[in-house]
């Protein structure tokens, strides 16, 4: 996991060639004028999804992980928490591997609260949590960037 702000990810270059596109494409995009859904960047292996959506309560969301690829949350407009956790102190509920989507249970060992500009980076070992509302309920913007590498 890699929390920072949008300024500061390209201290990031050089891990993986398909995460260097993916940070390229977010600080030199203008992503709120992003079509809601998926936008390809460079096919399958660079993909943004664009959503908006209302923070929920922590008891109405899911800890997911990916195996294939890496996630980049970036907030927009609005704010919310997400929570993270180390996939191995967490229990496997359900796997859709042509989904790219495995859902967990367990604990938090992180809140990273997005608010505009931050960025989260998570990898495959990273169960995350989305859409938790931070202080109160409200309308988040934000990109999550696809990034292949396996």
């Amino acid at each position: 996991m890699i929390y920072t702000e949008l300024s500061d990810v390209k201290t990031y270059l050089g891990i993986h060639k398909n995460l260097d596109k993916a940070l390229e494409y977010i600080t030199t995009k203008d992503l709120l004028e992003l079509s809601l859904g998926k936008n390809e960047v460079d096919g399958e292996e660079i993909f943004v999804n664009r959503m908006s959506y209302q923070t929920v309560e922590e008891q109405d969301s899911f800890y997911e992980a990916h195996v294939n690829y890496i996630d980049i949350h970036l907030a927009l407009e609005g704010s919310e928490n997400i929570l993270v956790s180390d996939i191995r102190n967490m229990v496997e509920v359900k796997r859709e591997l042509e989904n790219d989507f495995i859902e967990y249970q367990g604990k938090s060992e992180a809140i990273c609260n997005m608010q505009q500009n931050k960025v989260l980076i998570l990898y495959p070992s990273d169960a995350h949590m989305v859409k938790v509302k931070d202080e109160e309920q409200k309308q988040v913007e934000k990109v999550v960037v696809k990034v292949k590498i396996k």
